[in-house]
Parts: C-alpha cells; sequence; structure tokens
C-alpha cells in the first residue's frame, strides 16, 4: 500500500495526539488499580474516620492543656508526643492573635510573629471546623460550650493516615509525567524520521541541483519510496538522463558538424577542382579535336551531376531534420510497387557487363502496403548504389521481399566485402563512412543510408543490416501491410 507524505503528516499528527493520552490513560488506570484498596468507599471512610480521630485527640488535648497555653514548655510538652507522632505543625490562634506554633516559640509578646500570621484563614475558621486544603486542618477549641480558640494543624503528607493524598496525587502527576515523556520521545522519534525521509533527501536533491548547474551530471539519488517524494526524485533522475542524453547529443551534433564542415569542404572541393581543371583546359585549347571536347564536356557533367546528388542529400538531410519530410502515405499493392521501381535498374545493372549481377527473388508477395513510392524508389536506389558502389568485379545483388506480418520485409543483399563490428552501429548515421581511406576513393557524403532511416522511420517501418565481414551484407527494411489482396 502507498503511504504518501500527506497521510504520513496526518497519522504522526493523530500519533502525536492520541498516543500520549493512551499513555497517561494507562498509566493512570494502572495507579488507580495498584491504589484500589485504599480508593474503596470503605477504606475511604476508614482513612477520613482515622483523621478525624488524630483531630479530635489533638482539640481533646489542647483543650485539657490550655490552662497552660501562655506556659510554652508546659503546653508544649504536653503535645509533644502527638505532635511528634503524626508530624504535625500546630499553632493556636484566637482573635487577638498567636498564642502558640509547636515550631516557633510565640505568644502576645510576639506582635512581629502576630503580624506574619495571615488574617483570613483565622476569620474563615473561627467558627467551624474543616479542612482548608488536602493537608491542613482548621479545629475550634470549645471549654464549657464556648470557642475559645482556633487550632491550626498542617499535617505532613508522607505520614499515615495523611499520605493516601499525597500517593494518589503523585500517581496522577507520574501518568501525566509519563504522558508528557511519550510525547517528547514521539517528537524526537518523528523529528529524526522526517529528517531520515524527508529532509536529507531535499538535501540530496538541492546538492545534486547545485552539481548540475556547475555541468556534474554524474550523480545518483538514493530515495527510493514510492511516495510524492519519490516520483519527484524519480522525475528529477529522469530529467538529469534526458540532460545527459541531451548534452551527448549536443557534443555528437557538434561532432557531426566539424564532420559535416570537413566532408562537405573534401567532397565538393575534388569534383569542382576537376571541373575546373577541365573547364581551364577548355580555355586554353588543350582539347583540340571535337572528341576531346566532347570527352571533357562529359566529365564536367558527370562532376555536376555528383554535386548535383551531394547538394541535393544535404538539402533532404536539413528537410528531415526541421521535421519537414513530405511523405505522402497511399495503399499500393506490394508486388506492382516494388516491380515499377526495380525494373529499370534490373535492366541497367544486367546490360551493363563486368559489373554487378542484380537478382530479384520471384515472385513478390502481393498485399497492401502504405508507401510513399517515390520515397521509397529512393530507398532502394540508395540500397543498391551502395551495394554496388561497394560490391566486387563480377559480383552479385539479391532484392527479396516476404511476409513478417503485420509488416512487409524487403532486404538488399550483397557478396561484398562486408561491414566491419565496429563501423557496423554507426552506419545509419549522417557522415559516418567507416574506413575512411575506402569511402573516400569510393566517394559519397556518408548520407544514402542516414536519409533511407529517415524515410523508413517516415513509413512507420524500421531499417536494420546484418553483415559478416568477406561475406557481404544485407539491408533490411520494414513497411506497414494493411491487407492482403485477393
Amino acid at each position: 500500500m502507498k503511504i504518501g507524505i500527506r497521510l504520513r503528516f496526518l497519522l504522526i499528527i493523530i500519533a502525536l495526539i492520541v498516543l500520549p493520552i493512551v499513555v497517561t490513560v494507562v498509566s493512570l488506570y494502572t495507579t488507580m488499580d495498584k491504589m484500589k484498596d485504599r480508593l474503596d468507599p470503605t477504606s475511604l471512610e476508614s482513612f477520613t474516620n482515622q483523621i478525624d480521630k488524630v483531630n479530635q485527640e489533638t482539640a481533646r488535648k489542647i483543650v485539657d492543656e490550655f490552662n497552660h497555653i501562655h506556659q510554652y514548655d508546659v503546653f508544649s510538652d504536653a503535645l509533644e508526643p502527638l505532635i511528634s507522632k503524626y508530624q504535625l505543625h500546630l499553632r493556636v490562634v484566637d482573635p487577638s492573635g498567636i498564642l502558640y506554633d509547636s515550631e516557633r516559640k510565640v505568644g502576645f509578646q510576639d506582635p512581629e510573629l502576630v503580624n506574619e500570621f495571615p488574617q483570613n484563614p483565622l476569620e474563615v475558621s473561627w467558627n467551624q471546623s474543616l479542612r482548608l486544603n488536602p493537608f491542613q486542618y482548621s479545629l475550634p477549641i470549645v471549654i464549657e460550650g464556648k470557642q475559645v480558640a482556633t487550632a491550626l494543624i498542617d499535617v505532613n503528607p508522607s505520614i499515615p493516615p495523611y499520605n493516601v493524598f499525597s500517593e494518589i496525587l503523585k500517581g496522577i502527576l507520574s501518568s501525566f509525567g509519563w504522558g508528557f515523556l511519550a510525547l517528547v520521545f514521539l517528537v524526537i522519534l518523528f523529528t529524526s524520521y522526517f529528517s531520515q525521509t524527508i529532509l536529507k533527501p531535499i538535501h540530496e536533491l538541492s546538492i545534486a541541483t547545485q552539481k548540475i548547474a556547475e555541468g556534474n551530471l554524474e550523480i545518483s539519488l538514493h530515495y527510493n519510496r514510492n511516495d510524492e517524494l519519490g516520483q519527484f526524485m524519480k522525475s528529477f533522475s529522469h530529467m538529469r538522463n534526458q540532460l545527459k542524453e541531451s548534452l551527448a547529443k549536443q557534443k555528437a551534433y557538434e561532432q557531426s558538424r566539424k564532420t559535416l564542415i570537413a566532408s562537405i569542404s573534401h567532397d565538393l572541393r575534388t569534383p569542382i577542382s576537376s571541373i575546373k581543371g577541365y573547364v581551364e583546359g577548355l580555355q586554353d585549347g588543350i582539347a583540340e579535336d571535337e572528341a576531346s571536347v566532347k570527352r571533357y564536356l562529359a566529365v564536367i557533367h558527370q562532376k555536376t551531376d555528383q554535386l548535383n546528388r551531394q547538394i541535393q542529400d544535404l538539402f533532404q538531410l536539413s528537410q528531415f531534420d526541421l521535421g519537414q519530410l513530405d511523405v505522402k502515405l497511399l495503399p499500393e499493392d506490394s508486388q506492382e510497387v516494388i516491380e515499377s521501381i526495380l525494373e529499370p535498374y534490373e535492366i541497367e545493372f544486367n546490360n551493363d557487363h563486368g559489373t554487378l549481377n542484380l537478382e530479384i527473388e520471384r515472385p513478390l508477395p502481393s498485399v497492401q502496403i502504405l508507401v510513399d513510392r517515390q520515397r521509397i524508389e529512393q530507398v532502394l536506389l540508395n540500397l543498391l548504389s551502395n551495394a554496388q558502389r561497394y560490391g566486387s568485379e563480377g559480383g552479385r545483388m539479391l532484392i527479396k521481399a516476404y511476409l513478417d506480418k503485420p509488416d512487409l520485409i524487403i532486404s538488399v543483399s550483397d557478396n561484398g566485402p562486408g561491414i566491419s563490428q565496429e563501423d557496423l552501429p554507426h552506419i545509419f548515421e549522417s557522415f559516418y563512412r567507416g574506413e575512411k581511406s575506402r569511402s573516400r576513393m569510393y566517394g559519397g557524403a556518408g548520407l544514402g543510408l542516414a536519409i533511407s532511416k529517415y524515410i523508413v522511420e517516415a513509413h512507420q517501418g524500421k531499417i536494420w543490416v546484418e553483415s559478416i565481414e568477406g561475406q557481404g551484407s544485407t539491408v533490411s527494411f520494414s513497411l506497414q501491410m494493411v491487407s492482403p489482396v485477393d
């Protein structure tokens, strides 16, 4: 199941809210479960009775010794066992001030201490017995039916029977403490989690962006989660690969441009030099008879045709690169198309003694294909020209056509020297001509196969080559088949 960043944020927020509450509730439940005996109504009633008993015993002791209230030592010695037993802080007061304080020797003679004692508790506690807070009690001291003073008792919460409240309070505070610790732990955990899964990848992405800006494309990203950030990382890596390929293509294009300039310079200079030489020969009167003049003019015509073909190839290549190739695909009968294209060349090749023989494997398949007859004729002429150019004296060329549904395959084979394995992957590249000295000898700008590739791909087909050095080559291409002819 794919869990995106948004859902993870939502789950983490819920966890930060719910888990500390759960920990607190569980801790409270555990604490209360341990103290259930003390929190039992019967136990609570017993606890209250014990406190009342201590208070009554204290009040009774004060009443018994009240006539010694101004004799601090006597009064203190009488109450000392009770004070020590329960670790009480006892003060006896009346409207005139503090009569007794178990922690300080105090009486009417100590007005400064009287002024330090808060007045509001005295007023509240004068005529009633009450608990001011869980650890402080107010007891009226009544002698012969008349309240003569009030006893204020501060108890030690760690001493029975008063420690029940402190234990409950400790349990509650401990439970909330565990909840708070759970919250802190979760915050640390999720902060570390987001640091590793979001902040670190973003930092890595930032470094990668900076490296790309500096021209370094040899980088890799290591975030493999299938979430929004993972998709972004994949898109970024795809962009980097595309950019890398684009730069490689640009570099190859730049190299191709340099090769183009060198090739055009050489390929155009050679026939132009020949034309210039023969024209100067005619101007200087070197050709003295009509036969020599015709021979000179024939060479000039041949070189002019060569220039024209090269310029036409360059023009077509520029059209292909600009996406302006005009291809009109029409349904045609494959047999009729191939025969009409090859028949003139078959007669020409086979009547030209001493060169290659052209053979067509018949019968040719008769199916409906989508084809631009003129463009396919250009492809076949390029393949035949290559086979003728590199073929050996007295060799043969074989043209075959067969069905490989849903395509029609046309192949041109020769028994020439073949193509080296080093050159084989590059022969459809513009201006590539394999072994340069031999290519110069045979001429051509290395555009024929590149143009053929453009045309075949414009027909939604494919073109490929198979070759063994010393045994010849076979160039094949496919055309879309519509339906068999009845």
